[in-house]
């Protein structure tokens, strides 16, 4: 008969069936394990071996001391111009060919060299030749280059595609709703801004001086200088759609006048309600809580087994901070009806209540097997595995007599 495959949750449920000591020596073990691993990881990869090499420096000292070695000759410097000097030149001043070849390209892009940091800023030249070189260079020739021609008509003509104001353009008071095109451009707007306030306000009207600053494109600083001169007049324009929008309010307070003569508000005594005995017809009588609220709390307190807090009416799906305060007022708390008998309840029963999962369930119902039943609370919490929030707010639902559980039991 082959044996049945074991999956990794047979295999968990198995450990959480181990003692505590079992556990531990199980995680001693694992650590172990890992140390012996690491150790010999890091000596076959990282460990290096210390060698003495004072024997082959002293055999390689003997073998080169009767030769001397070439000194190269250092060139002879003499003073130059960056924005002057030749290849030849530089070659005779010691620098190697590519740093020429791309001293060269860079020069001929137009740069000229005023200072030491100019010089700096090629490619090639680094710090070891400006600190050879730097005494004997020679700023003073420096040839001025004239304006390529249109650079100033090319600063003028960005300078207008800006959408800010030139200083010299004057200010005055406008209307955003009636203002032309052509006060609008003399005010410094671009084109793209003028065209966007006049699509705006065909749609609408500007209702106050700070809507012009939302228009697409107007900037800021723009915004704020245009501000004081901005006056708008009360034209009596109605915005788009709004006739509609008012017959609408209309019709809704007509409605909302007939629902409120025929409907009679019920007045709910204080503290009418029991929390665990009110059905979902009782529920409904609080203010704000429809059917579907109060289906859930119905719900939720039947699978608790009634509440003994009740705050607990906050832990219902929905039920945020606005609608308890509606509900606290009018509700009272009697004992819950249902408790859960812990030493004659099946697994399958235990797991449903909303304070457990699964794994909880399991070493509840296996500690009891093994060290018979509960007498008191503080055997429940030597299970060690729940936690002392989770125990105390169990503890009121437990029955630690011997009688089958009558409403629990039941699949």
């Amino acid at each position: 008969m082959s044996k049945p495959k074991r999956n990794w949750r047979n295999i968990r449920d198995d450990f959480l069936d181990y003692t505590r000591a079992e556990r531990n020596g199980v995680y001693v073990l694992m650590a172990l394990i890992l140390l012996v691993n690491g150790y010999r990881f890091y000596k076959n990869h990282y460990r290096v071996d210390e060698y003495d090499y004072t024997d082959r420096l002293a055999e390689i000292e003997e073998a080169y001391a009767g030769t001397e070695r070439a000194i190269p000759k250092q060139k002879k410097l003499f003073p130059f111009n960056p924005n002057t000097v030749t290849e030849e030149e530089m070659q005779r001043l010691g620098f190697v060919d590519w740093k020429i070849k791309t001293f060269m390209k860079y020069r001929a892009t137009g740069a000229t060299f005023k200072d030491l940091d100019d010089f700096e800023k090629v490619y090639s030249i680094d710090s070891l030749d400006i600190a050879r070189v730097k005494d004997v260079i020679n700023f003073d020739q420096i040839q001025s280059k004239s304006k390529k021609p249109g650079s100033e008509k090319k600063k003028i003509k960005n300078t207008l595609n800006k959408n800010v104001a030139l200083p010299t353009t004057p200010l005055f008071d406008f209307d955003p709703n009636t203002a032309s095109e052509a006060d609008l451009k003399k005010l410094g707007l671009s084109d793209r801004v003028v065209k966007t306030m006049i699509k705006f306000r065909s749609k609408g009207a500007f209702r106050k001086a700070s809507d012009v600053g939302k228009i697409y494109g107007l900037k800021q600083d723009q915004f704020e200088k245009l501000l004081p001169y901005i006056q708008i007049k009360n034209t009596g324009k109605k915005p788009k759609y709004a006739s509609n929008i008012q017959k609408d309010r209309e019709i809704e307070g007509q409605r909302r006048k007939v629902f409120d003569k025929e409907v009679k508000v019920e007045v709910i005594p204080l503290k009418s309600i029991d929390i665990n005995s009110a059905t979902v017809e009782e529920w409904q009588r609080i203010k704000g809580i429809g059917p579907s609220y109060a289906g859930r709390i119905v719900k939720y307190r039947d699978m608790l087994g009634g509440f003994y807090e009740i705050e607990q009416i906050k832990e219902t799906y929905g039920v945020v901070d606005s609608i308890y305060q509606k509900i606290e007022p009018y509700v009272k708390l009697s004992a819950p009806k249902d408790k859960i008998k812990i030493n004659t309840i099946i697994e399958d029963s235990l797991a449903r209540h909303p304070y457990l999962n699964w794994n909880q369930v399991k070493v509840i119902i296996n500690y009891r097997e093994k060290h018979g039943p509960f007498t008191k609370d503080e055997d429940v919490y030597g299970c060690r595995r729940l936690t002392k929030e989770e125990w105390k707010r169990l503890t009121p639902y437990f029955d630690y007599s011997l009688e089958p559980d009558s409403v629990l039991l039941v699949k």
